[in-house]
């Protein structure tokens, strides 16, 4: 009976990542769809249909009523339930099997870089909202880490990276090149992953998405200079590393 304990244990916890892959995956469509609208407004832009809404002499007119959005701002529950299901199903397991608790912590960070991906390519707008709950997940990787500084410095780095990268940008290319949710985006993660982990995400996504433009480009897909969202390159990345390279650059640089 000692003998199958570690197995059962094993199958519990596969079952129980499948669970949480199932509302997961089906909660990323649900949740992004019922995300208010001005979540994805500039600053001091109003919803379209708040911004429509007009006062007897012609003037724009604030509402409390819930705005519904457009429907570029929603994705069909077929097929995205059952691929994001799917991505979770691969990493739950894949995760849990070796530490539950990591697991819980980087499939919550997961689930929230899908949202702002998803956001970014038909909104073009990471919602702040997503990006605080993101860094809020660094809680979970804390005792990951030696001490808690390593998150702080983590977060900075990640804001001093992007921020340089940013205005390297706007002195060549004399405009924005770089958007401010990127910016506070890698902050976010800066405090998870830590400053090693956000440099190998930087290089890692910068490398993905230079590739993945060129090949549209040779496709004839895209023009030269023209910009392409970026969260889902960085999202990609952040998960890979989290769930595949986690330690790895520390080890690295240890030796």
């Amino acid at each position: 009976m000692e003998q199958l304990t570690p197995y059962l244990i094993t199958v519990i916890k596969c079952l129980a990542a499948i669970l949480a892959a199932i509302f997961l995956g089906n909660g990323a469509v649900y949740f992004f769809n019922k995300m208010p609208a001005r979540w994805f407004c500039d600053y001091g832009e109003a919803p379209p249909n708040e911004a429509s809404k007009k006062t007897p002499n012609g003037s724009p007119e604030g509402t409390s009523e819930e705005p519904t959005g457009s429907g570029k701002r929603r994705i069909r529950s077929h097929p995205w339930k059952i691929v994001f299901t799917m991505l979770f199903v691969v990493l739950g397991i894949w995760l849990v099997i070796d530490d539950w608790r990591f697991a819980v912590a980087a499939l919550c960070s997961a689930w929230l870089l899908i949202e702002m991906a998803i956001g970014d390519v038909l909104c073009r707008i990471v919602p702040d909202q997503l990006i605080l709950l993101l860094g809020v997940t660094a809680v979970g990787y804390l005792p990951y880490y030696d001490n808690w500084q390593f998150c702080v410095i983590g977060g900075l780095a990640g804001f001093g990276l992007m921020g340089f990268v940013a205005l390297l940008g706007r002195l060549i290319y004399c405009r924005d090149t770089v958007g401010g949710g990127d910016i506070k985006l890698f902050a976010a993660l800066g405090f998870v992953t830590g400053a090693y982990g956000i440099v190998t995400i930087f290089v890692a996504s910068t490398l993905l998405s230079a590739a993945h433009f060129l090949f549209l480009m040779a496709q004839k897909k895209v023009r030269r200079g023209e910009s392409r969202p970026m969260v889902p390159y960085i999202a990609v990345a952040a998960i890979a590393y989290l769930a595949f390279f986690w330690g790895i650059p520390e080890m690295m640089f240890s030796l």
